[in-house]
């Protein structure tokens, strides 16, 4: 296996192709042993602000994974920035920084009103190019921490809306939510 150094090295690489393929490595990794990925918090954050939606995603998954091991609540700092992303008009970046909350809110169960209070609004401000298709990644994060949620009324109301999206995974994703949680 290639060192984390390097890998993050090739993360930072301006080649698509060299850029993916430490993702590729990166990702497991992160997922099995996040305290591996952890030290490079700062370089990993720096890649949401680069202007292409490949950086953004892979900072936004590797950094998902990271904070199961933020024993410093670096991510408590970034969760506004972390957020912003929500309204992010790219149909990859959005829907994923949604997606990626229950993860976030397991491990940082504190954090659970402000996040799903931003994911609720986010049914007002997202200008995700893909709207409809965005509603199901909020829907399943939500699934993902529902024993945690503080406003499950508000939650079971946001879902209701969705059973009739014009997305075929939304309407699908907002029912079996709804059947479980009865």
């Amino acid at each position: 296996m290639r060192e984390i150094g390097k890998l993050m090295e090739d993360l930072r690489s301006d080649n698509d192709r060299i850029r993916f393929a430490a993702f590729q490595v990166l990702l497991p990794m992160a997922r099995e042993a996040p305290h591996k990925i952890y030290p490079w918090w700062d370089e990993l954050t720096a890649m949401l602000e680069k202007p292409e939606v490949s950086n953004k995603y892979y900072g936004l998954c590797l950094i998902a994974q990271a904070v199961r091991a933020d024993g410093e609540n670096r991510f408590d700092r970034l969760l506004p920035h972390f957020y912003a992303l929500l309204e992010h008009e790219s149909p990859v970046v959005a829907p994923n920084a949604a997606g990626l909350s229950g993860i976030i809110v397991r491990a940082k169960p504190h954090l659970e009103k402000e996040v799903t209070a931003r994911l609720l609004a986010s049914e007002h401000t997202c200008r995700c190019r893909h709207r409809e298709l965005y509603m199901a990644y909020v829907i399943s994060a939500f699934d993902e921490y529902f024993d945690l949620v503080s406003d499950r009324q508000g939650v079971a109301e946001f879902v209701a809306r969705q059973r009739d999206s014009s997305s075929p995974k939304t309407r699908k994703t907002a029912r079996d939510f709804l059947k479980k949680s009865r």
